[in-house]
Formats: C-alpha cells, sequence, structure tokens
C-alpha cells in the first residue's frame, strides 16, 4: 500500500510531463486558409481555422492560395505534406499535381512612391510574402505565422467533380494539424494554346551567377533550359535574345558571323513553346529622354586573335543581313521581332525613326517592336508597345495608329503608380492578376516587363531602393541556381488563364453563330466575353479592387460557356452593354437575338415574336435592374440574363 501511494505522489508531481517533455512546451500547430488573392504576413492572426481551402478549376489550369501556419510554442522540423485529392466517384487528380510551399518574405522599408495609401496592401516598413520557397523543413517561433501556399494543378483529363483531399504540418516532436482541401473540377479545359503575348525581360548574366556557371558553358545550358522552363510554365511565349549571342569576327575587309550560340538559345526557346523571339536593342538613347541616339558597338575577334569594339555603323549592315538570312534559312523569320532604342520620347522620335530606317534597309523582312514614351512612328514600327498610363491618357493617337496596321501591346516598370495597377510587391495581388483583363478589355495584343530576374544585390533582401520595391524581379534563384516562383508571377498566370478563358467564351459564341447561321452571323454576339471582362474592367483605373468581384465574373465566364452547349441555342445583345453604367429615367434597352428554329422567346416577361430565328425588341429593366430572355423549345429552356448599374 506505501508503494502504491508513493507511486501516486511521484505521478502527480511530475504531472507536466509527457514523455519527458513538459506539456507547456508542446507546441499546438493551426492552419488556417486565407482568401483568394490574400497575402497571410508573419504577423497574421488565425482565422477561419476549421474551414477548408477551396477552390474553382478549370482543366489544365493551375489555382493557388495562402494559407497560415501558427504553433503556440518553437518548434523545430515542421514540413509539409499534401494528399491526392479525390473524388466521391474515385477519380483522382495525381499528388504529382499538388504542392504546397513555404512562403519567403521580403524586408520593405519604404513603399511605391505616388501611391494613395488605399492603393497599397500595407504601409512601409514590414515583410510581404513572395517567393515560394524550396525547403522541406522549418523551424516555427512560438506566435510567428509562417506564410505558406497551395497549388494545384488540374490535368486536361480530370474527371469533372468536387474533390477532396488535405494538407498537413507535422512537427519533428509529432505535433500536427490538417487543413481540408476543397476542389470543384468544371467540365471545360483551358487551351494549351497562348493567345496573349507575353515577355519579361531577363538577364542570363544573373542566370550564370545564380548556377555558378560561365555563360555559354555546357552547366550554363543546363541552368538555362529550367529557367526558360518556368517562364513558359507560366504562360510566358515570348523571349529575348541578346543580339551579343551571334559572334562577330573580322577576316581582311569583310566581317563573318558564328551563329552557333544563338541557333542554340532559340532552340532552346522554341522547345518551350515560344511564338515570338524578339531581337535586343541595335541602339540607345545617351540619356533617357533625350534626343540623341547611338548605335551599338561590337566585340569583334580578328585575324590575329584580338578583340576590339567596333562601331555599329561599321558592323550592323553586314550583321542585320546575315541575321534575317539566318532566320529565314532556319524558318524562324516569321516569328522574330527586333528592338530598335528603348523608350523614345517626343524628344528623341526622329533620331529613333531614323535608326529603325537603317534597320529596314538592311533587313526589310524583320518586323519593329519598341517600348516606346510617345506616339507618331507611323510605319517605322511594327509592334507598338506603350506603357499602360500613356496608353490610356493618349489612347486616341495609338488606337488610330492600330486602325493604320500597328500591333498594339502595353508594358508596365517602374510605371504607371497611384491608381494603375502592377506588380510591385508592396501592391495587392488583383492588381498584378488584372493587367492581363485590361489587356483583353482593350485588345492589346502583348504584354510586356523588363524585371524578371534583375535583382539587386540580394535577391531576397531589401529592394533596389532607387526603383518601386519588386520592379526588378518576379523570379527568385534557388539551390543550384534554380528558378523559383513567386507570388506576383502566381498572379499574373491566374491573370493570364482568365484571359484565355474570356478568348474560350468568344469563340465558343462564334461556334454557335455557326451553328444557327443566317442572321446570328451578322451580329457580333461575342461580344458577350467583352461584356464581362468589362464589369471587371470598366476603365483601366476603375478595375475591381476586391477579388470577390473579380472571381464572381470568372465563374460566370465558366457558367456562360457551359451553357452555350445546351438546348436551345440562343444567343443575345443588348444595346447598351451590360458593363456600361445606365443613367435612370426612363431606361431602355435593346435587345436582339437568335435562336433555333421553333423556339419562344420572351424578354421580361414580353413575347416577343421570332421570325427566322431571330428576334428583336425594347424593355426597361425589371426590379433587379436586369433583362431576363427566356428561350422555350418544347421542353427545354434557356435563360439569359444581362445585369445593368443603375445611377442616379
Amino acid at each position: 500500500m506505501a508503494a502504491v501511494l508513493l507511486a501516486a505522489v511521484i505521478i502527480e508531481r511530475h504531472k507536466p510531463l509527457i514523455w519527458g517533455v513538459e506539456r507547456s512546451s508542446v507546441a499546438t500547430l493551426v492552419l488556417w486558409p486565407a482568401e483568394p488573392l490574400e497575402r497571410v504576413f508573419k504577423d497574421s492572426q488565425p482565422a477561419r481555422v476549421g474551414e477548408p481551402l477551396r477552390f474553382s478549376c478549370v482543366r489544365n489550369e493551375y489555382e493557388g492560395r495562402m494559407f497560415g501556419l501558427r504553433s503556440s510554442a518553437d518548434v523545430k522540423g515542421v514540413r509539409l505534406e499534401v494528399s491526392e485529392p479525390r473524388s466521391a466517384s474515385g477519380a483522382s487528380i495525381p499528388a504529382s499535381c499538388a504542392k504546397a510551399f513555404f512562403v519567403g518574405s521580403i524586408p520593405l522599408s519604404r513603399n511605391t512612391p505616388l501611391t494613395p495609401v488605399e492603393e497599397l496592401e500595407r504601409s512601409a516598413p514590414y515583410e510581404v510574402p513572395d517567393p515560394l520557397l524550396e525547403v522541406e523543413v522549418v523551424d516555427l517561433k512560438a506566435g510567428v505565422t509562417q506564410p505558406c501556399y497551395y497549388r494545384v494543378h488540374v490535368p486536361p483529363d480530370a474527371e469533372p467533380g468536387e474533390y477532396k483531399g488535405y494538407v498537413r504540418a507535422v512537427a519533428a516532436d509529432g505535433s500536427s494539424a490538417e487543413m481540408e482541401i476543397a476542389l470543384a473540377v468544371h467540365p471545360v479545359t483551358l487551351p494549351s494554346k497562348r493567345s496573349l503575348y507575353v515577355t519579361n525581360w531577363f538577364s542570363v548574366e544573373n542566370i550564370a551567377k545564380a548556377c555558378g556557371a560561365e555563360l555559354w558553358s555546357e552547366a550554363f545550358w543546363s541552368c538555362f533550359e529550367e529557367w526558360v522552363a518556368m517562364m513558359s510554365e507560366y504562360r510566358q511565349n515570348v523571349f529575348w535574345v541578346p543580339l551579343d549571342t551571334v559572334k562577330v569576327f573580322k577576316r581582311g575587309g569583310s566581317y563573318e558571323f558564328d551563329f552557333s550560340v544563338f541557333h542554340r538559345y532559340v532552340e532552346i526557346l522554341l522547345k518551350h513553346g515560344a511564338d515570338l523571339i524578339e531581337i535586343t536593342h541595335v541602339a540607345g538613347f545617351t540619356k533617357w529622354g533625350g534626343s540623341e541616339i547611338k548605335l551599338r558597338s561590337f566585340r569583334v575577334t580578328r585575324e590575329d586573335g584580338s578583340v576590339a569594339e567596333e562601331p555599329g555603323e561599321a558592323v550592323l549592315p553586314h550583321l542585320l543581313r546575315a541575321l534575317e538570312a539566318h532566320l529565314r534559312e532556319k524558318g524562324w523569320l516569321k516569328k522574330t521581332v527586333i528592338h530598335i532604342a528603348d523608350e523614345p520620347t517626343e524628344d528623341g522620335i526622329e533620331g529613333w525613326r531614323r535608326v529603325s530606317r537603317f534597320v529596314r534597309e538592311h533587313a526589310p523582312s524583320l518586323r519593329r517592336i519598341d517600348a516606346v514614351e510617345t506616339t507618331g512612328f507611323g510605319k517605322d514600327l511594327e509592334v507598338w508597345v506603350p506603357t499602360l498610363h500613356h496608353y490610356d491618357q493618349w489612347m486616341e493617337e495609338y488606337e488610330e495608329a492600330r486602325k493604320e496596321g500597328a500591333e498594339l501591346w502595353f508594358y508596365t516598370c517602374l510605371n504607371p503608380v497611384g491608381r494603375y495597377p502592377n506588380r510591385f510587391l508592396d501592391y495587392p495581388l488583383i492588381k498584378t492578376r488584372i493587367l492581363h483583363w485590361i489587356n483583353y478589355a482593350f485588345g492589346l495584343r502583348g504584354f510586356l516587363h523588363w524585371g524578371y530576374n534583375w535583382w539587386w544585390r540580394d535577391p531576397f533582401g531589401e529592394p533596389n531602393p532607387d526603383l518601386p520595391p519588386g520592379d526588378t524581379h518576379i523570379a527568385y534563384p534557388g539551390k543550384g541556381g534554380r528558378p523559383l516562383p513567386s507570388l506576383r508571377l502566381e498572379a499574373m498566370r491566374d491573370g493570364l488563364e482568365d484571359y484565355e478563358l474570356l478568348k474560350l467564351l468568344e469563340e465558343e459564341i462564334v461556334k454557335v453563330k455557326q451553328e444557327l447561321g443566317g442572321k446570328a452571323l451578322e451580329l457580333p454576339f461575342e461580344r458577350r466575353a467583352l461584356e464581362l471582362c468589362r464589369r471587371v474592367v470598366p476603365s483601366i483605373t476603375g478595375y475591381a479592387r476586391k477579388p470577390g468581384e473579380l472571381l464572381a465574373v470568372r465563374e460566370q465566364v465558366i457558367r456562360e460557356i457551359l451553357e452555350l452547349r445546351k438546348r436551345p441555342l440562343a444567343l443575345v445583345l443588348t444595346e447598351p452593354p451590360e458593363w456600361k453604367a445606365i443613367e435612370r429615367g426612363p431606361v431602355m434597352v435593346l435587345v436582339r437575338g437568335v435562336c433555333e428554329e421553333g423556339c419562344e422567346v420572351e424578354v421580361n416577361g414580353k413575347q416577343v415574336p421570332v421570325r427566322n430565328g431571330y428576334f428583336a425588341t425594347y424593355t426597361g429593366l425589371d426590379q433587379a435592374a436586369r433583362v431576363v430572355v427566356r428561350v422555350k423549345k418544347g421542353e427545354s429552356e434557356k435563360v439569359l440574363e444581362r445585369r445593368f448599374t443603375v445611377r442616379g
């Protein structure tokens, strides 16, 4: 009996101990989901604990979202595990398609200048999560949130339905936490093709440095291909090619050119889906905004092995002719563009046009492209790439150039700021995603940014103080120089996928028009995709700031793609279009539509005659500010709604 009492005393005295560890030091881990496009910071508090991380996907697209991980005590060796998402029918998405990342944070001591506080995600100083790290385990400090990110790629052949999975955090001491993944997969497949031209300029020197490899060595080529592969995975399809990849030799009084490096470089780009290759600039301005422009010089190897700089005036006439001939021989000429000189302004346009004509004289089949800071290039430029704010401010002139045959893109860099969207570190992620809704809304065929990997001293450290934070790079160097993506790059890809969904809706409408024929072919019903897009981007600075608004329209795009395929076939066009706000009193909307033969049509409760599959009427709005069109054929009915905003 005494022994039993002694044992009870010992147990009571050591109650806080479990297997030699004090209970107070045992970590309690917690996971929680962020909202779409929401960043989780180190000081973020747990919210929505117990809720699943939800996704709505189409096939052949990537979807991702942040989540938070926090511990009640210091804990070491925490890793993330993900399961294979499965549906109730037994279908699954391979585990290789789902991954969870720890997210690194970048210190910011200042915000983007000239930007209202309400347009920033936070006011500096703070640390902003951005790089998706490749580390397998982290140590957690008590009460400090670790930002994390879950990403899934839905295969093109995935069975539609609701999938469930989990992400789990497990520490070395055995403590763990789990969060459900809920994935809705719609029976729509995103095309693999890229309908939009996208280029991010990159530094081959920084790639070589990150890899610890000599430029153009075998080690470099291996690393370079990894970077190109990641760019392609994120839907980049335009890649710049340094003119210095063509080696210049001088034999007697004539020049010779070695295209072996150029050839290998371009072959890698084409292997990874390049739709355009862009040759770097042949000239430059002596100062930004100035009028003096100079052709670049070239390193020329002479017969005795010596190397000397020779002026572009001497080298370029021969190089341009040889380049065009090589591109034609390889079958690459039609997918190549060449830069003249970066960012000509009004003061420098005459000099720029002189150099552009020089290039045209010696390489007449090469299309010319440049990021421009003015208008008035006439026929001396095929692809005009104004900054977003200049396109906004000088839209009439740029659109006039388009009517005369110019192709229009836009670019962002350290500008624009303020209420304009851009992809700076301190801007909400929706501002990055919205860029490609702007591409669709204004019919701009491409997007350019200079800063893929032009990081400053430390890619993970304080950004370059002379530029807006994050302007220099949207990717990071990982172990062995391998590329790491970022939250901003993820948001950019989401925007590019949104663009393709809008294009898919447009294409599906065209298919229905062709099937219906007759009057359907005469009216621009495919404008419906633009209407939905303009609900998100009614103007370049008047875009949706709340992610939920963008995602609601995205879901409607998906629904309408699916509805188009259902019987009875029907299309509707309104004037004004849905995205335009209507002034109150009285409101009249013109409604025109087409449908299958034998259909009955009702518009806001009014029966409308159908002649040869065509109907037209006018109407006011119902109490919910809608136009509701009901198309019936036998037992089948289709309802098409248009929702309007009424001011006043």
